[in-house]
C-alpha cells in the first residue's frame, strides 16, 4: 500500500496462502499509517479485483483471535463467520466470508 499524499509506502494488502493453509486477503500496516483507512481502501480494492477480475466466488480471511484490530476490519468489510478451524501451527481460527463490495 501507498500513500497517494506522498508516495510512501506504508503497508501490504493481497492475497496468501501457505502450504496447507486456506488462501487468504491479508494485510499488515505500519504503525503510523494505522487508523488512517487505509487497509479498509485496500482490502475494498483487492475484494473487487478477486470477485471482478479473477471470478472467484468467495474470498475468506482469518486471524489469531486476539488481534482486535484485524477483526474490526472484516466486520467494517461485511465479513461473516463460516467456520472455525484447527491449522498446523496448533491454533484454532475463526474464517471469515468477505461479501463482494
Amino acid at each position: 500500500m501507498q500513500l497517494k499524499s506522498n508516495d510512501s509506502y506504508v503497508g501490504t494488502c493481497g492475497f496468501w496462502q501457505g502450504k496447507e493453509w486456506p488462501k487468504e486477503l491479508t494485510w499488515w500496516v505500519l504503525p503510523e499509517a494505522r487508523g488512517q483507512g487505509v487497509a479498509t481502501e485496500a482490502s475494498l480494492a483487492v475484494l473487487k479485483h478477486a470477485y471482478n477480475v479473477f471470478n472467484w466466488e468467495t474470498v475468506e480471511t482469518y486471524m489469531n483471535d486476539d488481534n482486535g484490530a484485524a477483526r474490526a476490519l472484516v466486520e467494517k468489510l461485511g465479513g461473516v463467520k463460516v467456520r472455525r478451524q484447527q491449522f498446523n501451527d496448533g491454533l484454532s481460527r475463526d474464517i471469515y466470508f468477505l461479501p463482494k463490495p
